[in-house]
């Protein structure tokens, strides 16, 4: 599977976490702080999350590392050479595609560390995500990770919106599989002992409100990935 010039990624704990969703510079570097290892900005324009390229560039510039190491792009439908000018422009180096884009999309992007999303609402939906990779490996470019997210008919992820159980406990094994939908302090041990996961990816359940990272649910978060038999 040919894969990114992008070195692989090498979490201090299993698994690696992910806060998705960073508008503001100083919650960004509290979260890098406490030891997350991933921070996604959004570029959906209709996401509640959203952040410009000059938003991106002031949240950025807050990292006390370097963002080609620790920042992602999330995209939804966006035109490859729009999503790479953008990243590229950045400095980012690993894109997120939470939308319906197809698997050419991944060979225009393939230079970049590549995360597909899947939102997965049933049994179809997984068997939909099995043939849609089967496509990316006949053309020659499988992602590098493959997030799955909870469906919505009304928006891309962070909603809150949990995976259904039963699709956690009868997933295929997937490489790099890192686990979204709904994840919370309270809930992300539980469901990381179903599915064990190469990454946590979380959202609203780290937020005190659309964008805004409540520093002490980011720090219960890290403690309940990290240690997931504490009480």
């Amino acid at each position: 599977m040919p894969a990114s010039l992008v070195a692989e990624p090498v979490f201090r704990g299993s698994p690696g976490i992910k806060v998705c969703g960073l508008i503001d510079p100083a919650e960004a570097s509290a979260c890098l702080a406490a030891g997350v290892d991933w921070l996604g900005l959004n570029f959906h324009p209709q996401s509640p999350r959203s952040v410009s390229v000059d938003r991106a560039r002031e949240v950025l510039h807050a990292f006390d590392r370097d963002p080609a190491d620790c920042a992602v792009g999330l995209f939804v439908g966006r035109p490859p050479v729009e999503v790479a000018t953008i990243c590229r422009t950045l400095g980012l180096t690993r894109i997120q595609l939470h939308g319906d884009e197809p698997p050419e999309d991944l060979v225009a992007l393939g230079d970049f560390f590549l995360i597909r999303a899947f939102r997965l609402r049933d049994e179809s939906s997984v068997r939909g995500m099995a043939t849609y990779l089967e496509r990316t490996e006949r053309l020659g470019r499988s992602p590098d990770a493959i997030l799955i997210d909870a469906w919505s008919p009304t928006a891309f992820g962070g909603t809150g919106a949990s995976i259904g159980a039963s699709i956690l406990a009868d997933l295929p094994p997937i490489r790099r599989l890192m686990l979204a939908g709904g994840l919370t302090p309270e809930n992300v041990a539980e469901r990381v002992a179903v599915v064990n996961p190469w990454m946590v990816d979380v959202a609203s359940g780290v937020e005190s409100s659309p964008g805004r990272k409540d520093p002490a649910k980011v720090k219960a978060l890290l403690a309940a990935v990290h240690t997931p038999h504490s009480s």
